[in-house]
């Protein structure tokens, strides 16, 4: 009888430790998953961490009136359809956002409309930002090296301190801009 009690008492610790070893392994690998982890899109950004302020949708935080000069084209002309797929995820509207303090290195913000958005202390390193409306967003301390900020519009934006080293500002505009303590390309 006493080794039928042995056999138990080894099966049940035996049990023990491999349901400490599961429940360890799975906690690191949750530690882990977390720690690496970076957004995808923004509705996994807006869903899952509640420090992302949605902007306030009773103002615009960029103009939207219509345009003054409006092309009319008679009903009889026929259009030249276009020869290349469009391009996915362009002029994503990201205007007025609460980004502050995010990685957002694997973001594809290519002709985004961030106007007035909070990226300040963000990780935008190596992000194609070309064409992108960031006029009057808060990027202070932004990391930008590396970034592709060609053709975007930056003006009355907020650089100071941020880092843009190597980043691409060719045809950007940034009158108004604030670079104070910025690291320059």
């Amino acid at each position: 009888m006493s080794q039928q009690n042995q056999r138990q008492n080894l099966i049940f610790i035996l049990a023990a430790i491999l349901t400490g070893a599961v429940i360890v392994a799975g906690t690191l690998i949750y530690i882990l998953l977390k720690t690496t982890e970076t957004p995808s899109n923004l509705s996994s950004l807006t869903s899952s961490d509640t420090s992302v302020s949605t902007p306030d949708v009773a103002e615009a935080p960029v103009e939207t009136s219509p345009p003054e000069n409006i092309i009319t084209i008679p009903a009889d002309t026929k259009l030249q359809q276009p020869t290349s797929q469009p391009k996915a995820n362009l002029g994503k509207n990201l205007g007025g956002v609460n980004l502050q303090n995010k990685d957002l290195r694997r973001m594809n913000l290519r002709q985004a409309q961030m106007g007035g958005a909070n990226l300040a202390k963000s990780n935008l390193s190596g992000v194609d930002l070309s064409g992108a409306n960031m006029g009057g967003a808060n990027l202070s301390q932004a990391n930008l090296t590396n970034a592709n900020l060609s053709g975007a519009d930056l003006r009355g934006a907020n650089l100071s301190g941020a880092n843009l080293k190597g980043a691409n500002l060719d045809d950007a505009y940034t009158d108004g801009a604030n670079f104070n303590g910025a690291i320059l390309p």
